[in-house]
């Protein structure tokens, strides 16, 4: 593809609207509509002497301007300027870049590992060459291009790609969202590269053998639609000022640990005695709308919603594992059900379950509550554990059959449930047991506050099915309220205010850490 010459006057008309495009990008949106209607104008009139210039690429961009409007967003505008920022042709030369060795005649495997990137709205045709590049090298399986993100067959990405598109596997799908689908219908574990505080540091990360990589656009990361269907969302530990990296780095990084541990070799038995070692099956499911670990309560006591979980139990269950003949086939076995038998007349009951989330475990953690201090792992209920083993006291609303609906949870969506026992509180509560480091710590809480408005809409919220986010926004502002490494929180430029994210919605508030106090003051659509 030979890229088209524009003539002088041409290129003028194009610098300018570029010129303009980007200074109304670094501003959008803006707070005054009657200003941003104004700018906008001032923006189309612009693009609308277009429609006269010599080049027909051109001219077809002057009908864009039905694209824009007061109330798009900013990632919406970026996306309108890439037609013309590609237009320009101001890519860099990467096929400039040294190169010390040939390449190989064949590939060193003849058979692509069992890994997809899904590559969402990537700006840069630089950045799409970087991805092709270091895919290629890795032998990847294929790459699904969303979006606006440029192809091979554009002369800026074919230049900086150097020719790997030609040895990858690649497709370009219109939407994000449907790429992440397909990748896990075809039995794809989804990994998204995200600075999110939920995400697992890529050094603790355990990778899948099939895996699909997701990296997302320049400045506006990860579609949040895709980041909510990723099975796991990964970060890369950054030591500088910056939060965020190059893409096609990030990519290559990724990469590379995965690699590095799939070759990685087994760790040593601590003993050979059989004894030591017991498989732990699952006896049942738990259900919940709570699917991300941010979206849980920090313990079960914190849920202040009336939302029910149901635990599903399997309907039988091997006398022993000896007698356990394959996965199809339970051999001599007992019905789970008969063995709720007498537990309705409990109140509460105790749950046995797996931090099926969390592939690795860390002798040292930082827990929620209080300052930001290392602590040994068994000195907290962090769930970072050698066995990934949970317990939780939960309120049992009532039985059906193999069905249990419990409250006051703060368990995940698909929890597996080793076990079941009943709450005692003659034998299971101890009030006057020592707190150990955390002694004292309520009293360095903050107090928190809903202004009426947040009051209202809160509650309008809770009556509309969004009965989770009271405890939410309690549990993670009660202390270290403004902690944006391990918080969705992000800073206003006004003194004091802060936000805080809770899936799609955004909590605004003022902190006065002077007398420890936070006013909830709006809640809103993110």
């Amino acid at each position: 593809m030979t890229p088209m010459k524009l003539t002088v006057p041409d290129l003028q008309l194009l610098n300018r609207v570029l010129e303009f495009g980007h200074q109304l990008e670094r501003a959008w949106p803006y707070s005054d509509v009657t200003f941003a209607q104004t700018r906008l104008r001032e923006f189309v009139g612009l693009i609308e002497p277009l429609s006269a210039a010599e080049s027909e690429e051109l001219r077809r961009l002057s009908d864009h301007t039905k694209h824009l409007s007061e109330s798009m967003t900013a990632r919406h505008l970026a996306g309108f300027l890439v037609a013309f920022e590609r237009l320009s042709h101001r890519a860099l030369r990467d096929d400039e870049f040294l190169v010390t060795e040939r390449d190989r005649p064949e590939p060193s495997s003849s058979t692509p590992e069992p890994v997809m990137v899904i590559a969402d709205n990537i700006r840069s045709a630089f950045n799409v060459g970087a991805i092709f590049r270091t895919s290629e090298c890795f032998n990847i399986q294929e790459i699904l291009l969303t979006g606006y993100t440029s192809t091979p067959d554009d002369e800026k990405t074919a230049r900086t790609s150097m020719g790997t598109a030609a040895h990858v596997e690649w497709r370009s799908v219109r939407e994000t969202l449907t790429a992440v689908t397909e990748a896990k219908l075809r039995g794809f574990t989804v990994v998204a590269l995200e600075t999110v505080d939920t995400a697992v540091d890529i050094d603790d990360f355990i990778w899948p053998e099939k895996c699909a990589i997701l990296v997302g656009n320049e400045r506006f990361g990860v579609d949040r639609e895709a980041l909510a269907r990723a099975d796991h969302i990964v970060r890369i530990a950054l030591r500088g000022k910056k939060n965020s990296l190059n893409v096609g780095i990030s990519l290559g990084i990724a990469l590379h640990s995965r690699f590095q541990k799939a070759r990685a070799t087994q760790p040593e038995k601590i003993s050979e005695d059989v004894s030591a070692n017991w498989e732990l099956k699952p006896i049942g499911i738990f259900h919940s709308q709570s699917v991300h670990p941010y979206e849980a309560p920090r313990q079960a006591s914190e849920d202040l919603s009336d939302i029910e979980g149901i635990i599903e139990l399997h309907p039988k269950f091997p006398a022993s594992q000896s007698d356990e003949k394959s996965d199809e086939a339970y051999g001599r076995s007992f019905g789970l059900e008969q063995a709720l038998t007498d537990l309705d007349g409990f109140d509460r009951i105790w749950l046995v379950y797996r931090f099926h989330h969390n592939q690795n475990w860390k002798p040292m953690v930082v827990p929620p509550r209080g300052p930001a201090v290392k602590r040994g792992v068994f000195a907290t209920r962090a769930p970072y554990r050698p066995n990934a083993i949970g317990l939780s006291a939960v309120q049992l609303i009532r039985i059906e059959g193999r069905k249990l609906y419990v409250r006051g949870f703060d368990l995940l969506d698909q929890t597996p449930i080793y076990d079941i026992k009943p709450y005692l509180a003659y034998a299971d509560s101890h009030p006057e047991a020592a707190l150990g480091w955390l002694e004292g710590l309520d009293e360095q809480a903050n107090k928190i506050r809903f202004s009426p408005a947040a009051e209202e809409q809160l509650e309008w919220l809770e009556t509309n099915g969004v009965s989770q986010l009271r405890g939410f926004i309690i549990s993670q502002l009660r202390f270290d309220a403004i902690d944006t490494e391990r918080k969705r929180i992000s800073k206003s430029e006004i003194q004091g205010m802060h936000e805080i994210a809770y899936r799609t919605w955004r909590v605004s508030f003022f902190f006065d850490s002077g007398l420890k106090s936070i006013s909830i003051l709006s809640i809103y659509s993110g």
